[in-house]
């Protein structure tokens, strides 16, 4: 048992593609093999793979079973001590592997591969109020929230989270911007200064536009003379700050790319 254990150790310590080519390579060794020791009973290959699965996967239903001496050895020294654990191995790091997959997207540290999704900036109560919109009025575009969030917030099949900030090139690149159809940059609810607000926003805008400046731009200026600042940039459409931001964002971007 304590040998069984070490082995188990050592084969889920091994990386994910040696595991698999090394279940693979005894699947297959085992198959052509146990023909060619006992071919009374393993007849054909399609036999022996039944019975090599099955095995390995503790199934074991009975309707073929070795019974020479050299099938009964062959069986359990490649099926049963290193095929049984290594198939186990093999099924814990997969689960594993989905594991953290899952822990990554939720931390916001994957790669966004998508296109014609939306980009959203901060993920605020309007940004909230955004993205219900979004699912509402379309089936099928994607989101992406890029925030500096320890998790995030929301988990559902279309939306996305990216952690980092929006103005550093790498944060945009995995956000995918640059395939985006159209990114929502709100104004800032926890900084107070409106000047500071304003300020993170128009550095936000101007990374986009640098990165991707076809795609469609929607700004939340919280003050009106702050307008003239983002003149250097382009900007399809600025929206002040009001209890409707969300939805009149939500809308601009929909019947604009109707139109086009």
């Amino acid at each position: 048992m304590i040998l069984l254990r070490r082995l188990y150790l050592q084969a889920t310590s091994l990386s994910w593609l040696i595991l698999t080519v090394s279940t693979l390579i005894l699947i297959a060794f085992s198959t052509f093999m146990l023909p060619a020791i006992e071919p009374s009973t393993f007849s054909n290959y399609a036999d022996s793979l039944w019975f090599t699965m099955t095995t390995m996967l503790t199934v074991g239903y009975g309707d073929l079973y070795p019974s020479t001496f050299e099938g009964r050895l062959f069986t359990m020294l490649f099926l049963y001590i290193i095929g049984i654990g290594l198939f186990a191995s093999f099924i814990g790091k997969a689960i594993e592997s989905l594991t953290l997959r899952k822990r990554r997207e939720e931390r916001g540290e994957l790669m966004f591969k998508g296109k014609n999704h939306i980009v959203i900036i901060d993920w605020s109560h309007k940004a909230e109020n955004a993205i219900a919109e979004i699912l509402l009025q379309n089936g099928q575009t994607e989101i992406v929230v890029i925030d500096k969030l320890e998790k995030a917030k929301e988990i559902h099949p279309r939306i996305h989270y990216v952690r980092g900030k929006a103005t550093h090139e790498d944060v945009l690149l995995q956000a995918n911007v640059q395939q985006a159809k159209a990114v929502l940059i709100f104004a800032d609810d926890r900084i107070e200064d409106q000047m500071l607000t304003d300020g993170k926003s128009l550095l936000i805008a101007t990374a986009v536009e640098r990165m991707a400046p076809a795609v469609y731009t929607t700004v939340e200026v919280e003050r009106e003379e702050h307008l003239p600042n983002f003149s250097h940039v382009r900007v399809n459409k600025f929206i002040m700050s009001n209890g409707t931001i969300a939805k009149m964002a939500v809308n601009s971007i929909f019947s604009e790319l109707k139109e086009t």
